[in-house]
Order: C-alpha cells, then structure tokens, then sequence
C-alpha cells in the first residue's frame, strides 16, 4: 500500500520549488498531496492541490479558522507523513499533525524570517518557532548555516535536524541553468533591447528588491563604481516591492540612473543570468541561496554577504567571494575586483558550475529526499540524508 504524504505551504507560488521533486517521490511509490493557500494561475502539471486559507501575516481569527480546517482535511485523509514548510504553515501543520496523532511530522525551515525583524514580532516569531520545532519529528534544515542560526538560538533540538545533502530546496535542474544550451539568438535580443553593449559589465541581480536583500549596499557600491567605470551597468531583475523599503533615495536611483537596468520579475531568470559577468547577492539572511547556485551554474561567479544561508553557496575566493554584511564599500571593492581581473573572474565562474553541479544537482538532491522518506520510522533514519561531506 502506497504511504501518502501531504505537503504544505502557506503561498501556491511555493509550490513552484518542489513540484518536480514531488513528481519524483510520487514516480517512486508515494502518494502526495499539496495543501496551500490561492490556487495557482497555471497547472501544476498534475499537482494534486486543495486550498487552505494560510495567511502570511499573524491573524489570530483567521488564522484559528485556518487550523481548524487543515485539523479536519488531515483527519480526513489520515497521511502517514506531513511535511509543511514556511513560518505560517509550518506552525498550523505540525499543530494540525500533532492534534491528529499523524506519525511523521517534517517542518522544512526554508529561512529564519525572525533574523531581520525586532521588537515583539521577533518575540512572537521566536517562541513560534520553537513551539513548530517542538511538535514536529523531524526538521529539515537547507544549510549548515541555518542550522547553526537555529541551534544556537535554540529554537530546535539538534537530534531532530535533518539535511538533505549540502543543502537546498530542491537541487538545480544543471542542465536548464547551462549558458551553452539557452538560445543564443534570443539572448542577444534581449540584450539589444536593454540596450547592453558588448563592451559592458554587467552586475546583476535576481530577486527582490528590499531593504534586507541588501539592495541598499548594493546600488551604493554601483553608483561608485559607475563613476570610475563607464562601461559597469547594473541588472536589476526583480520588483521593488512597499513592504521593507529601500532608502528613498536609492529607489530614485534606481529609476533614473542611465545604466540601471530594471527588469520585472521573470520565469526564465536563466537568460538574465547570461547576461551578468558577476552575480550580486548581498541580502541579510535566507534559508539557501538558490538564485546564487542558479548563478554559479550559468559560469557567473557570485558576490555575496557573509550571511545565513549564503556562505554555504560560495567557496570564497573560489567561486565567488564572501563580503562582511551590510558593507556596501567592501562590496564595491570585490565587484571591482571582478571587473579588473578577467581572468580570475572566468575561472571563478567555471569553478563555480562544477561546484554546484557536484554538490546541487537536481537529480542528486531529489535521490536523497527519496532516501530519507524510504528510511522514515527506522533507527537514524536522518543520517541517510545528513552530510557535512
């Protein structure tokens, strides 16, 4: 008899990260369901998808009702293992799960949201955390970073932690991120229009466009740079969004600044990424940098803030480099660094493709995730998946 697992997360756009390593699980004997809030405008490929009204943002009415419906879906469809992910959902599943007597209760930590917040938000995430920690089995952590954030804060006891591999939500599909496959005629169309010159350095950036992405440093340094180096433009795919703000005088920057580059937010970032020389990444926190190993497989070498979830996607002086956080000035040195020196920058950049393709490659990642759900309930089952290797 097939054991079913019901995934959840508070946005339909997070079913985005793990779709096709759902597809993979349910090829290999699984049956799994998708519980989420707003159905999505596309088909997820035979997502099998209900909705549950997850709000991102607290709401104790809402968020009770929530609870009660998620309680009465996972007492009707009684799955042998639940794995919920993000702040909101992660705590109204392992409650749902734990109140239902649901055997295998998996919270996957995809970022600590607490990191960049103060005051009594970060108290009421913090004891959120840790009561979501507490009712779970296991908890899969992306990074060792994280899991070092999450330790140490002890919000979760270190025998339930579980990494899958190096890390990531879902590996990387190396060959669609690959700059020898993407259309090369199409590619210099979309440069064309933005109008990129073959004699220009582009800094680019995917994701975004917030005061704790570190966009701030980031169009600091640039605005200095630009000044010592015509050819050096800035590639800013992403939306600047009201919630956490950038300075207001960097949002004017951004959009009268004659080589800045501002694209919205797109599904097929891998062109974008063919247009970079080098790959900005100067944000606060986050669970894993999957837009960073995006990068690095495209050959662009990646600058990024010593930060959670960064640091474990650069080898530093290697793949990329590794800046101390919130310093837009030693930013604005290592992309200068990248722009004197060539040679180094390209050799980075294919140390960086085969970095990512022995440690994240999708059909290793996903291979693993099989692993640990095959060895659930037995002795140490976590160590199938677990390596510092």
């Amino acid at each position: 008899m097939q054991k079913k697992i019901i995934h959840g997360v508070t946005s339909s756009m997070s079913a985005l990260f793990i779709h096709e390593q759902i597809h993979f699980i349910e090829k290999n004997g699984y049956q799994v369901e998708v519980v989420c809030n707003n159905m999505p405008e596309r088909h997820y490929e035979g997502l099998k998808l209900t909705h549950i009204p997850f709000e991102r943002e607290i709401s104790i009415y809402r968020d009770v009702t929530t609870l009660y419906a998620l309680y009465r879906y996972l007492k009707r469809k009684k799955p042998d293992i639940i794995v919920f992910s993000t702040p909101k959902a992660g705590l109204l599943g392992m409650i749902a799960g734990y109140l239902n007597g649901t055997e295998t209760r998996i919270f996957a930590q995809w970022g600590l949201r607490l990191e960049t917040v103060t005051g009594v938000k970060k108290l009421i995430l913090q004891t959120t955390e840790k009561l979501t920690c507490l009712l779970s089995t296991h908890v899969v952590i992306l990074s060792d970073s994280l899991e070092a954030e999450m330790v140490g804060r002890k919000l979760v006891d270190p025998k339930k932690v579980v990494r899958i591999g190096k890390g990531s939500v879902n590996g990387l599909d190396m060959e669609r991120f690959n700059p020898r496959v993407i259309d090369q005629d199409r590619l210099a169309r979309m440069k064309e229009e933005l109008d990129i010159k073959p004699t220009d350095f582009i800094i680019g950036y995917m994701g975004r466009i917030t005061r704790d992405k570190g966009t701030n440093e980031l169009v600091e340094a640039f605005v200095k740079l630009s000044e010592k180096h015509e050819h050096v433009k800035l590639l800013l795919a992403g939306d600047i969004e009201a919630g956490d703000p950038i300075r207001p005088e960097n949002k004017e920057m951004i959009e009268t600044h004659e080589r800045i580059l501002l694209c919205a937010y797109t599904n097929e970032p891998e062109y974008y990424y063919g247009m970079m020389h080098v790959f900005a990444f100067p944000t606060y926190r986050e669970g894993f940098g999957t837009v960073s190993i995006e990068a690095q497989a495209m050959l662009v070498p990646v600058i990024g803030f010593d930060s959670t979830g960064v640091r474990d996607t650069i080898v530093d002086d290697k793949t990329g480099l590794i800046v101390r956080s919130n310093d837009a000035e030693g930013l604005e040195k290592a992309i200068e660094d990248m722009v004197i020196h060539p040679e180094k920058r390209e050799q980075m950049g294919r140390d960086a493709r085969i970095f990512v393709k022995e440690n994240f490659d999708r059909e290793l990642i996903q291979q693993k995730v099989l692993d640990f759900y095959n060895t659930l309930g037995t002795a140490g089952d976590e160590e199938v998946a677990y390596s510092k290797a």
